[in-house]
Protein backbone atom coordinates (compact mmCIF):
# COMPACT_ATOMS: atom_id res chain seq x y z
CA UNK A 1 0.00 0.00 0.00
CA UNK A 2 2.86 2.40 0.73
CA UNK A 3 4.22 1.87 -2.76
CA UNK A 4 0.86 2.77 -4.23
CA UNK A 5 0.66 5.90 -2.09
CA UNK A 6 3.81 7.26 -3.74
CA UNK A 7 2.16 7.45 -7.18
CA UNK A 8 0.36 10.79 -6.60
CA UNK A 9 3.64 12.40 -5.56
CA UNK A 10 5.36 11.08 -8.69
CA UNK A 11 2.56 12.43 -10.84
CA UNK A 12 2.72 15.75 -9.03
CA UNK A 13 6.48 16.01 -9.53
CA UNK A 14 6.21 14.99 -13.21
CA UNK A 15 3.48 17.56 -13.75
CA UNK A 16 5.57 20.27 -12.08
CA UNK A 17 8.60 19.53 -14.23
CA UNK A 18 6.47 19.42 -17.40
CA UNK A 19 4.88 22.76 -16.55
CA UNK A 20 8.31 24.25 -15.92
CA UNK A 21 9.61 22.92 -19.25
CA UNK A 22 6.62 24.31 -21.16
CA UNK A 23 7.10 27.70 -19.48
CA UNK A 24 10.76 27.75 -20.46
CA UNK A 25 10.00 26.82 -24.07
CA UNK A 26 7.37 29.56 -24.27
CA UNK A 27 9.72 32.14 -22.75
CA UNK A 28 12.34 31.37 -25.39
CA UNK A 29 10.01 31.83 -28.38
CA UNK A 30 11.03 34.85 -30.43
CA UNK A 31 8.41 37.14 -31.96
CA UNK A 32 8.33 39.03 -35.23
CA UNK A 33 6.95 42.35 -36.39
CA UNK A 34 5.93 43.33 -39.92
CA UNK A 35 6.53 46.78 -41.37
CA UNK A 36 4.83 47.75 -44.65
CA UNK A 37 6.85 49.47 -47.36
CA UNK A 38 5.66 52.30 -49.59
CA UNK A 39 7.42 52.61 -52.95
CA UNK A 40 8.19 55.70 -55.01
CA UNK A 41 8.95 55.49 -58.72
CA UNK A 42 12.26 57.06 -59.74
CA UNK A 43 12.83 59.23 -62.80
CA UNK A 44 13.78 57.47 -66.03
CA UNK A 45 14.48 53.80 -66.71
CA UNK A 46 17.41 51.39 -66.70
CA UNK A 47 18.09 47.77 -67.70
CA UNK A 48 19.64 45.69 -70.45
CA UNK A 49 18.75 45.72 -74.15
CA UNK A 50 16.19 47.00 -74.69
CA UNK A 51 16.42 48.96 -71.43
CA UNK A 52 12.99 49.77 -70.05
CA UNK A 53 13.07 48.85 -66.36
CA UNK A 54 11.31 51.21 -63.99
CA UNK A 55 12.94 51.49 -60.55
CA UNK A 56 10.92 51.72 -57.33
CA UNK A 57 12.43 52.88 -54.03
CA UNK A 58 11.20 52.51 -50.47
CA UNK A 59 12.77 53.79 -47.27
CA UNK A 60 13.23 51.40 -44.35
CA UNK A 61 13.30 53.47 -41.14
CA UNK A 62 15.87 53.03 -38.39
CA UNK A 63 14.90 50.02 -36.27
CA UNK A 64 15.67 49.80 -32.56
CA UNK A 65 13.49 46.88 -31.44
CA UNK A 66 14.88 43.96 -33.44
CA UNK A 67 16.69 42.85 -36.57
CA UNK A 68 15.55 42.80 -40.19
CA UNK A 69 15.33 39.10 -41.03
CA UNK A 70 13.54 38.99 -44.38
CA UNK A 71 11.85 41.07 -47.08
CA UNK A 72 8.62 40.07 -48.84
CA UNK A 73 7.59 41.43 -52.25
CA UNK A 74 4.00 40.88 -53.45
CA UNK A 75 2.37 41.45 -56.83
CA UNK A 76 -0.58 43.87 -56.72
CA UNK A 77 -0.79 44.52 -60.45
CA UNK A 78 -4.03 45.23 -62.23
CA UNK A 79 -5.05 41.94 -63.85
CA UNK A 80 -4.91 43.67 -67.24
CA UNK A 81 -1.50 45.33 -66.84
CA UNK A 82 1.55 43.96 -68.59
CA UNK A 83 1.81 40.85 -70.70
CA UNK A 84 -0.01 37.53 -70.14
CA UNK A 85 1.25 33.94 -69.99
CA UNK A 86 4.59 33.19 -68.36
CA UNK A 87 5.32 36.91 -67.82
CA UNK A 88 2.08 37.64 -65.97
CA UNK A 89 2.32 39.92 -62.96
CA UNK A 90 5.15 41.99 -61.57
CA UNK A 91 8.40 41.22 -63.41
CA UNK A 92 11.27 41.66 -60.96
CA UNK A 93 14.50 42.77 -62.61
CA UNK A 94 16.54 43.14 -59.41
CA UNK A 95 16.45 44.00 -55.72
CA UNK A 96 19.04 46.03 -53.84
CA UNK A 97 19.55 47.31 -50.29
CA UNK A 98 21.67 50.45 -49.89
CA UNK A 99 22.25 53.31 -47.49
CA UNK A 100 22.46 55.59 -50.54
CA UNK A 101 19.40 57.36 -51.92
CA UNK A 102 19.18 58.13 -55.65
CA UNK A 103 16.32 59.68 -57.59
CA UNK A 104 17.22 58.58 -61.11
CA UNK A 105 16.79 54.98 -62.28
CA UNK A 106 20.01 55.16 -64.30
CA UNK A 107 22.04 55.55 -61.07
CA UNK A 108 20.78 52.44 -59.28
CA UNK A 109 23.52 50.12 -60.56
CA UNK A 110 26.31 52.48 -59.47
CA UNK A 111 25.44 52.81 -55.77
CA UNK A 112 26.99 50.48 -53.19
CA UNK A 113 24.75 47.68 -51.94
CA UNK A 114 24.68 45.50 -48.84
CA UNK A 115 25.62 41.88 -49.50
CA UNK A 116 22.66 40.34 -47.68
CA UNK A 117 20.71 38.44 -50.33
CA UNK A 118 20.95 34.73 -51.07
CA UNK A 119 19.25 34.28 -54.43
CA UNK A 120 19.33 30.47 -54.27
CA UNK A 121 16.14 28.51 -53.42
CA UNK A 122 17.41 28.41 -49.82
CA UNK A 123 17.19 32.16 -49.42
CA UNK A 124 14.47 32.97 -51.95
CA UNK A 125 11.05 31.49 -51.25
CA UNK A 126 8.63 31.92 -54.15
CA UNK A 127 4.86 31.58 -54.00
CA UNK A 128 3.94 31.76 -57.71
CA UNK A 129 0.81 33.63 -58.68
CA UNK A 130 -1.62 32.74 -61.45
CA UNK A 131 -1.05 33.30 -65.16
CA UNK A 132 -3.36 35.07 -67.55
CA UNK A 133 -4.18 33.02 -70.68
CA UNK A 134 -2.43 31.62 -72.56
CA UNK A 135 -0.70 29.99 -69.58
CA UNK A 136 2.60 28.11 -69.83
CA UNK A 137 4.17 25.46 -67.63
CA UNK A 138 6.08 27.94 -65.45
CA UNK A 139 6.48 31.66 -64.90
CA UNK A 140 9.48 33.16 -66.66
CA UNK A 141 12.72 33.01 -64.68
CA UNK A 142 11.49 30.15 -62.47
CA UNK A 143 12.23 26.43 -62.41
CA UNK A 144 10.34 23.87 -60.35
CA UNK A 145 8.53 26.58 -58.39
CA UNK A 146 11.80 28.32 -57.46
CA UNK A 147 13.51 31.44 -58.76
CA UNK A 148 16.17 30.51 -61.31
CA UNK A 149 18.78 33.18 -60.65
CA UNK A 150 20.88 32.09 -63.62
CA UNK A 151 18.08 33.66 -65.66
CA UNK A 152 16.71 36.26 -63.24
CA UNK A 153 20.12 37.76 -62.22
CA UNK A 154 18.49 39.56 -59.30
CA UNK A 155 21.69 41.27 -58.21
CA UNK A 156 21.78 43.49 -61.33
CA UNK A 157 19.30 45.79 -63.04
CA UNK A 158 20.01 44.24 -66.42
CA UNK A 159 16.73 42.87 -67.79
CA UNK A 160 15.97 42.85 -71.48
CA UNK A 161 12.49 44.37 -71.67
CA UNK A 162 11.06 42.05 -74.28
CA UNK A 163 9.00 38.88 -74.63
CA UNK A 164 11.04 37.74 -77.63
CA UNK A 165 12.08 34.20 -76.63
CA UNK A 166 15.50 34.71 -78.23
CA UNK A 167 16.26 37.84 -76.21
CA UNK A 168 14.24 37.68 -72.98
CA UNK A 169 16.56 37.60 -69.95
CA UNK A 170 17.42 39.11 -66.57
CA UNK A 171 14.23 38.88 -64.49
CA UNK A 172 11.48 36.63 -63.21
CA UNK A 173 7.71 37.03 -63.07
CA UNK A 174 5.62 36.76 -59.91
CA UNK A 175 2.26 36.04 -61.55
CA UNK A 176 -0.99 37.64 -60.43
CA UNK A 177 -0.94 37.90 -56.60
CA UNK A 178 2.33 35.98 -56.38
CA UNK A 179 4.97 36.79 -53.80
CA UNK A 180 8.62 36.16 -53.02
CA UNK A 181 10.30 36.21 -49.62
CA UNK A 182 14.00 37.03 -49.41
CA UNK A 183 15.59 35.62 -46.26
CA UNK A 184 18.66 37.69 -45.51
CA UNK A 185 21.99 35.93 -45.06
CA UNK A 186 22.21 37.44 -41.59
CA UNK A 187 19.60 39.61 -39.84
CA UNK A 188 20.67 43.23 -39.48
CA UNK A 189 19.90 46.24 -37.34
CA UNK A 190 20.05 49.73 -38.76
CA UNK A 191 20.45 53.03 -36.96
CA UNK A 192 19.88 55.12 -40.06
CA UNK A 193 17.48 54.95 -43.01
CA UNK A 194 18.07 52.08 -45.40
CA UNK A 195 16.72 52.04 -48.95
CA UNK A 196 15.33 49.14 -50.92
CA UNK A 197 15.24 49.30 -54.72
CA UNK A 198 13.15 47.12 -57.05
CA UNK A 199 13.21 46.95 -60.83
CA UNK A 200 9.92 46.50 -62.74
CA UNK A 201 10.60 45.28 -66.28
CA UNK A 202 8.71 47.01 -69.07
CA UNK A 203 7.53 50.06 -67.12
CA UNK A 204 4.00 49.05 -68.08
CA UNK A 205 1.99 49.68 -64.94
CA UNK A 206 2.61 46.46 -63.05
CA UNK A 207 2.83 47.13 -59.32
CA UNK A 208 4.23 45.51 -56.21
CA UNK A 209 4.02 46.11 -52.51
CA UNK A 210 6.49 45.03 -49.89
CA UNK A 211 7.08 44.46 -46.23
CA UNK A 212 10.00 43.67 -43.99
CA UNK A 213 9.91 41.08 -41.23
CA UNK A 214 11.70 42.19 -38.08
CA UNK A 215 12.65 39.43 -35.66
CA UNK A 216 12.53 40.39 -32.00
CA UNK A 217 14.71 38.70 -29.38
CA UNK A 218 13.21 36.17 -27.02
CA UNK A 219 12.78 37.13 -23.35
CA UNK A 220 15.83 36.33 -21.23
CA UNK A 221 16.07 32.72 -20.02
CA UNK A 222 15.89 32.36 -16.21
CA UNK A 223 19.26 32.09 -14.47
CA UNK A 224 20.43 28.58 -13.48
CA UNK A 225 20.03 29.53 -9.81
CA UNK A 226 16.36 30.34 -10.42
CA UNK A 227 15.82 27.00 -12.13
CA UNK A 228 17.46 25.23 -9.19
CA UNK A 229 15.10 26.93 -6.72
CA UNK A 230 12.07 25.94 -8.79
CA UNK A 231 13.25 22.34 -9.11
CA UNK A 232 14.00 22.02 -5.38
CA UNK A 233 10.63 23.51 -4.53
CA UNK A 234 8.91 20.90 -6.70
CA UNK A 235 10.87 18.05 -5.10
CA UNK A 236 10.21 19.37 -1.59
CA UNK A 237 6.46 19.55 -2.18
CA UNK A 238 6.42 16.09 -3.72
CA UNK A 239 8.30 14.52 -0.76
CA UNK A 240 6.12 16.33 1.76
CA UNK A 241 3.02 15.12 0.01
CA UNK A 242 4.33 11.53 0.04
CA UNK A 243 5.11 11.61 3.78
CA UNK A 244 1.77 13.10 4.59
CA UNK A 245 -0.15 10.52 2.61
CA UNK A 246 2.19 7.54 2.95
Amino acid sequence: MKQLSSLPSVKFLTSSIATLAISLISSQSATAATIALGFTKLTGVTGGSPANTAVLRAEIPAISFGKIASIVIKDISDSNAGSPGNVTGFDLDAIKLSYNAVDNAADVNTISALDLFDFSPTGTVLTPGSQRPPASSALFGTTGGNVNNAVATLGNFDANSTTDPTKIFGFFSLGNNGQVAFKLKSPITTNSPLYIYLGEVGDNGELATGEIIVSQPAPPVPEPSSLAVLSLAGIYLAVRYRRKNG
